[in-house]
């Protein structure tokens, strides 16, 4: 299958997804709908043991353009909406929910950024593994949105109501040391070895 966004692959039982659209990689339109065809038909199609999630390049993902996302909300907005959600919101969820359903470990290798719907992917895997100096957030509020992919219900769960209704409404950025501290992200690593350091723990599970 022939994707524009997303590179995936299997080597050594683990599976690698990687976003591809550096530098930023950011999270377009198209993405998303890859995402939905990856999850639903391929990955889910697949055998391995593990699965790891990271970016092309410096960064894990900015995350999702956020003037095309506004754009496709007012396209799709629903009768009874705030009721009811924009559907290609529920499919994004559901891609991203797939990774958390999954009985095999699944693991974030974020460095550079993670912001927005790219933080809400990483909180759907089981194991987030981050590279010294990144910078994480969920800057949607700057813009007239929220996280609407899940991250609103997985954060909480993580570091308690308190602290995501401030870092979600404030959206300011934090970094890799704050979300270790938080219990957001499990390790932090040298940044040239975040993939090697990810596909060790991944090894040692399967081994497991």
């Amino acid at each position: 299958m022939l994707l524009k966004t997303i590179d995936w692959k299997i080597e050594d039982n683990i599976g690698h997804l990687m976003m591809n659209q550096p530098p930023a990689n950011l999270m377009t339109r198209v993405f998303f709908d890859e995402m939905n065809v990856l999850t639903h038909d391929v990955i889910s199609k697949s055998k391995m043991k593990a699965i790891i999630i990271y970016g092309n390049g410096r960064h894990f993902s900015a995350g999702a353009d956020h003037i095309d996302i506004l754009k496709r909300i007012k396209e799709n907005l629903p009768n009874d909406y705030p009721k009811n959600l924009p559907g290609f919101l529920k499919e994004t969820n559901q891609s991203f929910l797939f990774f958390e359903k999954l009985l095999i470990p699944t693991f974030a290798a974020i460095r550079g950024t993670c912001f927005g719907s790219a933080l809400e992917l990483a909180l759907f895997c089981k194991y987030r593994i981050c590279a010294e100096g990144t910078v994480i957030g969920f800057p949607e509020t700057s813009f007239g949105l929220m996280p609407g992919c899940g991250g609103s219900i997985k954060l909480p769960a993580i570091v308690g109501r308190s602290k995501a209704i401030e870092l979600i409404i404030s959206g300011r950025n934090f970094s890799a040391t704050e979300a270790y501290e938080w219990g957001i992200v499990h390790k932090i690593v040298d940044r040239k070895k975040l993939i090697d350091e990810t596909v060790k723990m991944a090894k040692a599970m399967i081994e497991n």
